[in-house]
């Protein structure tokens, strides 16, 4: 390729960011391979052209491969040559269990690439090859549309935002485009290793469906991208379904207003609900156990796993969206204003509060964790007592969540004043009240 084809193209992919984002920091995986290599060679001339971006080059240390020096030499040499800024962050990779060296790289990788995102904007190097292997990666798993299409030139998501920009070039254009402007790239060697799958897809099972099929590619990248026209558009009808019954504060869905006869738009929005927290949709098996866990009696205690940080879980008609937390461990802890208390992945405080309604007196106060279901309280304005566990029920507080909720008693008489944030017991008659406040980390 003439050099003069290659700057074409590096301004082609330039300017098709410059018109997607504002001036932002760039951050670009840095592997030192041909594909990073043009990523950043994009970044670089994004800041030529618009000195506004900031560039950043992040190249992770797996500590698995003794040619590790030689990437990050051939990393340290090109960020020099471009004045770009380069941070080097080590692994900690630990794998067994059923994870793999692969998916447990990959995860630390990212987390670490995140890390140095914050509010940039993070560009990987995934090419048309890659789009072709993920797609048979995807059938291997089972996936649906969304795992067929493939990755997408930009995404938006709890991560951040994340460009691809090299998506529409295979590595034979890119590696000629890298050389004619100049710049080489290290060879991955594990890219030969076949007990990873993509490299057994790429090496193995590729070769043969090009001989036997000629242009497979073509027709397989056609494909992902018709099945990402249709999950879209498939997408937008079950998000007005969606947006009917999930209230976005207690990330939970109300069962009633879902239509759980019809299977494909249940779903649809039980994967957009999984989504809200998920990096990737849920498999078909989870999906299934939650339409089920609808059409039993209401399940307090069944946990359907969504990934190592949340789950969903089931609590009168609705559907929780649960996030994994340390909870307080039982016992009495003292609690005076002006203070605040960090119990497992909770903070305690006592605020100020002028309705006499809903505060107590008592600046100092002990939280008791000691709960027990069967003792019995009396609200402000009851006429009897209730059993702790039926005024949770009450208050619509899920199973889940009752063990950071504790009783609070004055610190002086010991006297018990109130449920949590919840309910007081007595009536305030002095000037100025207090109420506790929960807030989670």
């Amino acid at each position: 390729m003439l050099k003069e084809k290659a700057l074409q193209v590096l301004d082609e992919l330039a300017n098709k960011i410059l018109s997607t984002i504002s001036p932002t920091k760039l951050v670009v995986g840095l592997s030192g391979g041909a594909d990073s290599t043009l990523v950043l060679l994009v970044a670089h001339r994004i800041r030529e052209l618009n000195p506004k971006f900031e560039v950043l080059a992040v190249h992770c240390i797996h500590g698995l491969d003794a040619d590790d020096p030689i990437w990050f030499n051939h990393c340290t040499k090109l960020c020099q040559r471009l004045e770009i800024k380069l941070v080097t962050p080590k692994l900690n990779i630990i794998y067994g269990n059923g994870k793999s060296p692969e998916d447990v790289s990959r995860q630390e990788r990212y987390r670490a690439l995140l890390e140095n995102t914050q509010d940039g904007v993070l560009m990987l190097g995934h090419q048309a090859d890659d789009q072709v292997e993920s797609m048979f990666l995807a059938l291997k798993r089972g996936s649906g549309p969304y795992g067929l299409s493939g990755m997408r030139f930009m995404i938006k998501d709890e991560r951040g935002t994340i460009l691809r920009p090299l998506l529409e070039l295979h590595k034979r254009e890119i590696i000629e485009i890298i050389e004619a402007l100049g710049f080489n790239h290290v060879f991955d060697i594990s890219n030969t290793y076949l007990k990873f799958e993509r490299n057994f897809i790429r090496l193995k099972v590729l070769p043969l469906l090009k001989e036997r099929f000629v242009g497979i590619e073509k027709s397989i990248l056609r494909s992902s991208k018709l099945c990402a026209y249709e999950h879209d558009l498939a997408m937008r009808y079950a998000k007005e379904q969606l947006d009917k019954a999930y209230i976005e504060d207690e990330q939970k869905l109300d069962i009633n207003k879902l239509d759980l006869t019809d299977l494909p738009l249940i779903t649809s929005v039980l994967r957009l609900f999984v989504l809200k927290v998920a990096s990737m949709p849920a498999e078909l098996n989870t999906i299934d156990q939650i339409i089920n866990l609808a059409s039993i009696s209401a399940d307090q205690h069944t946990v359907i796993a969504i990934d190592d940080n949340y789950s969903v879980r089931r609590f009168k008609n609705f559907f929780y969206l649960v996030r994994q937390r340390e909870l307080p461990k039982k016992g009495k802890y003292k609690l005076v204003h002006g203070q605040t208390l960090t119990l497992g992945d909770f903070t305690y405080s006592l605020e100020p509060c002028t309705e006499p309604k809903e505060s107590f007196a008592c600046k100092s106060v002990v939280l008791d964790f000691n709960l027990v279901g069967s003792t019995k309280f009396k609200p402000l304005k009851r006429s009897h007592s209730r059993e702790l566990k039926k005024l949770f029920m009450e208050f619509n507080i899920p199973v889940w969540q009752r063990a950071s909720k504790p009783i609070v008693t004055d610190a002086a008489t010991n006297q018990a004043v109130a449920l949590a944030d919840l309910c007081v017991f007595n009536l305030n008659t002095q000037a100025n009240g207090y109420k506790l406040v929960i807030k989670s980390l």
